[in-house]
């Protein structure tokens, strides 16, 4: 191997290395932010479960946040569907555990819709979901959550939002570098919730909007016309 061969081949490996480190970085922001229960109290507000409400819980994390809510609401259904597999099996076994009957956890399928048939549930709540995905990808989760969702069921909807500060810049920085560009741009002007209203999601308002530190998160309701 040459010489320039060489150097070319360490820089590679430098970035790799680089990029592994702050992938598990943002990881554990995100372990951090998902046991801080200080910001999730505006979702719940948001979300306000009723007896004999069906909702659907989404993304990473969101088996140990419907085991807190089924275990508060008791009355209502909580179905979560969680990307990570290892959550999952440790959702179910919680849940087993602790005969709660009124929540269910499942994986993820592999794909841009859920094994839901149309009009399914009465609320969805997606917490920290959108902020990694592209434009095109943000706006086909939301026509997936409005899918499953009845005829005036609400979104709601918690994610890094428009920072006010340098300081919270500085998760949707690690966003940028991590999935890039067009993923975090939306967020850091708060443009994201566009693709709630191009999905068809109708009396979209920002019900709180709170710093975390290193970033801003704000609870989004809207509604399914």
């Amino acid at each position: 191997m040459s010489t320039p061969q060489a150097v070319v081949g360490l820089a590679r490996v430098s970035n790799r290395i680089r990029l592994g480190f702050a992938r598990l970085l943002y990881e554990g922001f995100f372990d951090v932010m998902m046991s801080d229960r200080s910001w999730q109290e505006a979702v719940i507000d948001s979300l306000a479960p009723r007896a004999d409400d069906r909702i659907l819980d989404f993304g990473a994390g969101s088996g140990s946040m419907a085991i807190m809510l089924a275990l508060r609401f008791p009355t209502t259904t909580f179905v979560a569907v969680d990307p990570d597999p290892s959550s999952v099996a440790k959702a179910v076994r919680d849940i087993t555990r602790r005969h709660i009957e009124n929540v269910q956890v499942l994986a993820a399928t592999t794909g841009d819709r859920f094994s839901f048939g149309a009009g399914s549930f009465d609320k969805a709540v997606s917490v920290l979901s959108f902020h990694d995905r592209s434009p095109d990808e943000k706006c086909r989760l939301a026509n997936e959550l409005r899918r499953v969702l009845r005829r005036g069921g609400t979104l709601h909807v918690a994610d890094y939002d428009k920072p006010t500060n340098s300081n919270e810049h500085r998760i949707l920085k690690f966003t940028e570098r991590i999935s890039g560009p067009a993923a975090a741009t939306p967020h850091l002007n708060g443009s994201w919730t566009g693709s709630l209203v191009n999905a068809g999601f109708v009396g979209l308002r920002r019900q709180s909007s709170q710093s975390v530190g290193i970033g801003r998160i704000s609870v989004i309701r809207a509604r399914k016309p």
